[in-house]
């Protein structure tokens, strides 16, 4: 994985700056869990819910450029056109957001990721 930061090709567990991503439900109740603490709970209480994040915009744009894709597929075109940082886990919430919000749903294809398991593949509705 290349860090969008710094740019170096080594596998960074943490962004080179103060990168925190910014969350948006789309559709949704903002949630925090009732462990979490309360800055979490401040934070789910000020999000915006009827709008579509960048991120969501960006796996939308990718879905219509390239059609159908996994997970792992999302993940791999958003990092490599995209100059802002990226997350995995980051990806596959905005992406189960918009399946939540009807925008996105399983083709009902699965493909095999780099690993062999089989993996779903998305679509635009």
């Amino acid at each position: 994985m290349i860090c969008h930061t710094c740019g170096g090709e080594n596998r960074h567990l943490t962004w080179c700056d103060e990168y925190h991503p910014k969350v948006v439900y789309l559709h949704t109740a903002p949630k925090a869990r009732n462990t979490d603490p309360t800055t979490s709970h401040q934070a789910a209480a000020s999000v915006t819910v009827d709008t579509v994040t960048s991120t969501q915009a960006r796996i939308l744009d990718a879905l219509q450029a390239n059609g159908p894709m996994t997970d792992e597929e999302l993940c791999q075109d958003i990092a490599a056109t995209t100059a802002s940082p990226v997350s995995v886990s980051g990806i596959r919430t905005r992406r189960s957001e918009l399946v939540t919000a009807g925008r996105i749903i399983d083709t009902g294809r699965r493909q095999p990721t780099r690993t062999g398991r089989k993996a779903i593949v998305w679509g635009l509705k």
